[in-house]
């Protein structure tokens, strides 16, 4: 069973509503059934995490937030991911931590530990980052958004490519209204900018014969980097969400973790409901993939390619240069 909500959280989202106006301590306590006390004590823990709350006798408390979608005075942390979260089920168990290896690593241990599913595992510092095939994933403090979501679904091991397809759709879903240009999905889980990379999704799991014991989804996505916060190797491939969005300050990671986490609940249990096929309509209108020529590197070697289509499983359908159509399960793939 998912955590019961932190009263912090509520207070957190009370204040929230309230948008500049006063929440008294009689009104907050009645809310949540806790005495002024016990709601002054929460409100240190708040404010603990960075955020900017103004208190005065007999109007109460007012949350001070300068651009609600900007970084300016609106923290990274437990609290203010939290707040956000609209779904019943992911997130309702979050850990947040200020610096780990990898947040895979920590919720694989937590998963092997009966964690419920849509627990999520956020850091702020990632030292040991993983992306696909053993490659590192740069993640930078105070620029991205690191984060592992646990889910634990009732399917054959074959059709968890599926689920990287989803998270790959519900990552577009909170970009696109961003008004970002250029924005698509390169086959698996590649989110592309004008030809850069902004967030990759890095899928592991747990699974006897004919049952997934758990699968994780672990997302990276490069938020408030600038060209001078990437190593010269990988400069030219990469790019972030503030330099595609021209901004002249840090963007509010905690608001688009919670978007990417209240997105990723919608997609799973559409396709928990609807099945692969809606799954992956949904992906090839996002592709930047099908129907392109590519470079393929995967378990049959490396070859030339034209992309045909992709199956319900997730494997890509290909034509390669003699002809020869094959499905493709795993591997990487650049545009010609």
């Amino acid at each position: 069973m998912p955590e019961l909500e932190d009263p912090s959280v509520k207070i957190l989202k009370l204040l929230k509503n309230a948008g500049n106006k006063y929440v008294s301590g009689e009104e907050l306590s009645n809310e949540l059934g806790m005495s002024r006390t016990a709601i002054w004590k929460r409100m240190d823990s708040i404010k603990e995490e960075g955020f900017n709350i103004e208190a005065v006798t007999k109007k109460g408390y007012r949350l001070i937030v300068e651009d609600d979608f900007s970084g300016i005075n609106n923290p990274y942390g437990k609290l203010a991911v939290q707040s956000e979260i609209i779904g019943n089920v992911f997130g309702q168990n979050l850990r947040f931590l200020k610096e780990t290896d990898s947040t895979n690593t920590v919720l694989k241990k937590m998963a092997a530990e009966n964690a419920p599913e849509g627990t999520v595992v956020l850091a702020d510092i990632q030292s040991a980052g993983r992306g696909r095939r053993g490659k590192t994933w740069m993640s930078a403090p105070k620029l991205g958004i690191w984060m592992s979501i646990l889910l634990r679904p009732n399917l054959h091991p074959s059709s968890v490519q599926t689920l990287t397809l989803a998270a790959s759709v519900a990552v577009m879903r909170v970009l696109e209204p961003m008004g970002i240009k250029n924005l698509g999905i390169k086959w698996p889980n590649d989110i592309i900018i004008n030809g850069k990379k902004v967030c990759g999704i890095l899928t592991e799991l747990s699974a006897e014969a004919e049952r997934v014991e758990w699968v994780i989804l672990g997302i990276g996505l490069n938020v408030n980097h600038l060209e001078s916060d990437f190593s010269q190797d990988i400069a030219s491939i990469a790019t972030s969400l503030r330099m595609c969005t021209n901004s002249n300050t840090q963007l509010n990671r905690s608001r688009i973790a919670a978007n990417i986490i209240n997105e990723m609940e919608k997609v799973y249990q559409d396709f928990l409901e609807k099945g692969s096929s809606w799954v992956v309509e949904k992906w090839k209108k996002r592709s930047i993939t099908l129907g392109k020529r590519v470079n393929i590197i995967s378990q049959l070697g490396s070859f030339g390619a034209e992309v045909l289509d992709i199956t319900a499983e997730g494997k890509l359908i290909v034509r390669d240069d003699d002809g020869t159509v094959r499905e493709i399960l795993s591997g990487e793939i650049s545009l010609r």
